[in-house]
């Protein structure tokens, strides 16, 4: 007993050493649920979505005098049954995980996130990470990687860049690495961005793909617009995507988005309008509705209409 007390005297210790030279980690997250009615042309189900609900820690201290330690450490949960559908099925799964550094030379991080190609589409995407709602459904792109290396520079007068490597780690080479890059103009009111993928590492299906985007904030309003080229090997693929959104005087949102993308044998159409509306700055009921059209020489429908609320901590 005398030990463990000890141990957790030393430990306690420890953390409180800990806390005196770093700042305390923030934690936070987001639950977001919806009950979804969905219509595949084939089965009609009701189902509840907790729609990438997360949980994550960050932070950071001070290395040395001019260059801090930043950390990040987030989490997908399966808040509705716990299952996230993969054969091992668990209540996590890895979100955006790193560590790394930084400073005035701009931002150093190693870990599991978004490609620069994945984080240049900003805000256009209106139905993130809802059922048939995400731009993921249409369009290439859409990666999170792991093993990455990512380099981010400072910002100077409004422009920006990002470059990723990521490793194959495979002893073959028939895998090639990857690299994903983007440069970004941010004004008042106004951003572009032009990123670029290459190489199997990232996405096994697109040998190679660059992304164009545009958003516009007005008063109450805002625009976005998205148009990207990708290499298939065999196809390629053309997609775009314009999204905008308007916030009435009673504090709703109303949203809508049209994206389509063709690679030659298949088009993808997305139709999607929603509303939410804002409790307070950390919470907010919302409701939409989306339909995507696929053609393969055959035309099929899949559409959902869906209510629910998200909480931020």
């Amino acid at each position: 007993m005398k030990q463990k007390i000890l141990s957790l005297a030393i430990i306690t210790a420890s953390l409180n050493a800990t806390t005196v030279l770093a700042a305390e980690p923030k934690v936070y997250g987001k639950a977001n649920l919806s009950l979804n009615f969905t219509d595949n042309s084939s089965t009609e189900t009701i189902k509840l979505n907790s729609n990438a609900s997360r949980f994550g820690i960050k932070g950071s201290f001070d290395a040395t005098d001019s260059i801090k330690a930043i950390y990040k450490f987030e989490y997908e949960t399966f808040i509705d049954d716990g299952d996230d559908g993969s054969e091992n099925s668990s209540e996590f799964k890895q979100r955006n995980i790193y560590a790394g550094f930084q400073g005035n030379f701009g931002t150093l991080i190693a870990g599991n996130h978004d490609t620069p190609t994945k984080l240049a589409q900003g805000k256009i995407d209106r139905f993130n990470d809802l059922v048939l709602g995400d731009i993921k459904n249409v369009i290439q792109g859409e990666n999170r990687v792991k093993n990455v290396i990512m380099y981010t520079t400072p910002k100077m007068n409004g422009l920006s860049a990002t470059v990723a490597f990521v490793p194959s780690e495979k002893d073959n080479g028939d895998i090639s690495d990857g690299i994903s890059a983007a440069i970004s103009y941010k004004a008042k009111s106004y951003s572009l961005t032009l990123a670029h993928d290459d190489g199997e590492t990232i996405d096994s299906s697109v040998e190679s793909l660059t992304r164009l985007v545009g958003e516009y904030k007005g008063d109450g309003f805002k625009l976005g617009a998205l148009y990207q080229i990708a290499d298939e090997g065999n196809t390629d693929e053309d997609g775009y995507v314009l999204s905008g959104e308007y916030t009435l005087s009673n504090g709703l949102i109303l949203k809508g988005q049209f994206a389509q993308s063709d690679d030659e044998s298949t088009e993808i159409t997305q139709t999607a309008v929603g509303v939410d509306y804002k409790l307070g700055k950390k919470s907010k009921l919302f409701s939409y509705y989306t339909n995507i059209e696929t053609d393969t020489g055959v035309t099929t429908d899949a559409n959902t209409f869906a209510v629910g609320y998200e909480i931020k901590f």
